[in-house]
């Protein structure tokens, strides 16, 4: 659960027996289904089996992408209730913070904490701007008010617009006086997020984004945490491993956090604008930024895991992987190192509604794991259920599994 006092480079006696109790235990069983989905009824149980049997047709999720979307935004008639009682149901916590609570606090019976992800997409308004600063503030409090939520999540375009991000992208800033007052306003409400987090005992997770804008939102992370993370791990930086050049970024960024005296912290992803990053640099003719296949993505991911894990006792690192693989290498080389399973600076990460043979047996395995809390109104987050919904069309990868493993669960109750 929450833990915000920082590395810890000594253990005392009793949390070091501990720590070596705990690295002797057997590693999580992530095919056992009986675990998995203890907190299912049949009735639930068999609606997420056919959910995720739907998903896998790549024409439905097409025609939902396209129709569901201006069925919605049309208002016509059973199209709100039909997305909120099957996609939304399974992958969003709640319209509000307050509707989320209930969701929020299964997971904890479970030893799962909750990072709190409003779900709608930026507004590239002034109003829309604001609107997201206060909904941030509001997460952020939230957070630091419920035992079972660690934090809140920030993206940058949500604050400041893209043709600023981008404008600025081959510059390097001078935080002290910022060359737009659009960038300077958006830094300055990511200042008061960040200061919040700190003062209240919060994370606060800042997304990575598209290749273009990402230089702009790396110097504002870093300088977020130098200002931010002199004490403990507050701010969070998001490197994204399909980029062929995050690996010598992260650690370039860590060795200028050791130099500056401050902590370094960061979630580490595959990524999510593959398709849009190439069409870029295609129309622009610029050399593509993403990995030329996915076993470099597969390799750099957990070479990035296993730096943070070797410099433990300096980085904080959230491990946010759907892939079982990278997941059991990073326990498997804890082990390997005697780290403690509930060391504050390893943590992992799933999305709500999927996944659940990691989150929950991580967890029960005594590991620190949390679920991206996605919450907002049916409208605002249809964007971001499509893309779940689409990126879960695969029969072969993480979705396929975990249809597998729902029919699995439901022939096993069956034969008691």
């Amino acid at each position: 659960m929450k833990d915000m006092n920082g590395p810890v480079p000594n253990f005392p006696l009793a949390e070091r027996a501990r720590a070596e109790w705990a690295t002797e235990q057997p590693l999580p069983d992530f095919t056992d289904t009986q675990l998995t989905f203890s907190h299912l009824d049949n009735t639930r149980l068999r609606a997420t089996r056919e959910l995720f049997r739907l998903m896998g047709l790549p024409w439905l999720t097409r025609i939902m992408g396209s129709m569901g979307v201006q069925a919605i935004n049309w208002g016509l008639p059973g199209a709100k209730w039909m997305v909120k009682n099957t996609l939304y149901k399974q992958f969003v916590g709640g319209t509000t913070l307050e509707a989320a609570e209930q969701a929020i606090a299964r997971l904890a019976t479970r030893e799962v904490d909750s990072i709190l992800d409003y779900g709608a997409e930026g507004k590239d308004t002034s109003e829309g701007m604001q609107a997201a600063f206060e909904e941030s503030l509001r997460a952020t409090r939230f957070a630091s008010e419920t035992p079972a939520a660690i934090g809140s999540v920030v993206k940058m375009t949500s604050l400041v617009p893209n043709e600023v991000l981008e404008q600025y992208n081959d510059t390097i800033l001078d935080f002290s006086n910022l060359p737009h007052p659009a960038l300077a306003a958006g830094v300055a409400h990511l200042e008061e997020i960040c200061a919040l987090g700190r003062d209240r005992g919060c994370e606060v997770y800042l997304d990575a984004e598209e290749s273009w804008i990402q230089h702009t939102i790396d110097q504002t992370a870093e300088y977020l945490m130098s200002r931010y993370n002199q004490e403990g791990h507050v701010v969070f930086t998001t490197c994204q491993l399909y980029r062929h050049d995050r690996l010598a970024y992260l650690k370039a960024a860590h060795l200028r956090a050791r130099q500056g005296g401050y902590k370094f912290a960061l979630k580490i992803v595959r990524g999510a604008y593959m398709v849009k990053e190439r069409q870029r640099a295609a129309d622009q003719g610029y050399p593509s930024p993403i990995q030329p296949d996915i076993q470099s993505t597969h390799r750099d991911f957990d070479a990035a895991a296993a730096y943070c894990l070797s410099h433990h006792d300096e980085i904080a690192c959230c491990v946010a992987s759907h892939n079982q693989d990278s997941v059991m290498t990073m326990l498997e080389a804890m082990r390997s190192a005697q780290v403690a399973r509930n060391h504050p600076n390893v943590r992992f990460s799933q999305l709500l509604g999927m996944s659940g043979h990691l989150t929950f047996n991580l967890a029960e395995g005594g590991y620190n794991v949390s679920k991206y809390m996605v919450y907002g109104p049916v409208r605002e987050v249809l964007p971001y259920l499509v893309r779940r919904a689409q990126e879960n069309t695969s029969v072969t990868g993480e979705a396929g599994r975990e249809l597998r493993m729902l029919e699995e669960e439901l022939q096993r109750r069956a034969a008691l």
